[in-house]
């Protein structure tokens, strides 16, 4: 699930099914050596499921982490929905998905402490619903505007919160990467859900933090909503965040409710 460079072939996808648009890219960057991140676009019964997840930890563990992660969400997923609320079934997934990694870790001391962020939303023909652990983003992009709809869990949005710190100054904060939750690093997980409303043409947009470091949400929204299709938009949103520098792995997956 991992990708390098600028040829994004591993994880090159484009895609339309049962009028949703997606796309996915993820890769290395241009610093980090190997890519932690994995992606997923995947179809089920009512939609097209889409996630990311942006691994962390030593000898590579990173890159496991985040693929047990979906591995173990897409199962849980699947057995839940149809007879839970959709929210309900992602929730739920997180939190097995959790208990995966935490196993995967217990089973090579080389993999003590890895855990991994988690984004996935569940595109249907009216909207999405969204669930999220660590710093990994969901936005909602339409012509005039992006809107962040998860809410990170880290250190400084607690301090946001807290009214200690703006959010412009979260942008320069010398901790605005410390996370305060992750999938299997952390002594208790609280995953966030929210619904969200799309009308046609409107986009969802997943990604790790290796594109929101690098990219202003302004020029995220003008690469999104000034291409012509999903695949050319994830191309430039991953072009963008490595002439910027490229300091991390950077990943983004869309979904795009196409017009009645």
């Amino acid at each position: 699930m991992s990708g390098s460079g600028e040829s994004f072939s591993p994880v090159a996808r484009a895609e339309r099914r049962m009028g949703i648009e997606t796309a996915a890219r993820s890769d290395t960057g241009r610093v980090r050596d190997h890519n932690e991140d994995s992606v997923l676009v995947a179809p089920t019964s009512g939609g097209r499921l889409l996630a990311v997840a942006d691994g962390m930890g030593g000898h590579n563990a990173g890159e496991v982490a985040s693929a047990v992660a979906l591995d173990a969400f897409v199962a849980e997923l699947g057995d839940r929905l149809g007879d839970s609320a959709t929210a309900d079934a992602m929730e739920a997934g997180a939190l097995v998905a959790d208990t995966a990694v935490r196993e995967a870790a217990g089973d090579d001391p080389d993999r003590d402490g890895m855990g991994t962020t988690l984004v996935a939303a569940l595109v249907d023909e009216t909207g999405a619903t969204v669930v999220n652990v660590g710093d990994s983003r969901a936005y909602r992009v339409d012509d005039t505007a992006i809107e962040q709809v998860s809410v990170d869990h880290s250190l400084v949005q607690e301090l946001i919160e807290a009214g200690e710190i703006s959010p412009e100054e979260a942008d320069s904060h010398h901790q605005r990467n410390v996370i305060s939750q992750a999938l299997g690093a952390s002594q208790d997980i609280d995953p966030d859900t929210f619904d969200v409303d799309l009308d046609p043409g409107e986009t969802v947009l997943l990604c790790s933090d290796g594109l929101t470091e690098e990219v202003p949400e302004s020029t995220i929204h003008d690469l999104v909503t000034e291409r012509g299709s999903l695949s050319a938009a994830a191309d430039a949103l991953v072009t963008a965040a490595n002439e910027r520098g490229g300091s991390d792995n950077v990943s983004v997956v869309l979904g795009r409710r196409e017009g009645d």
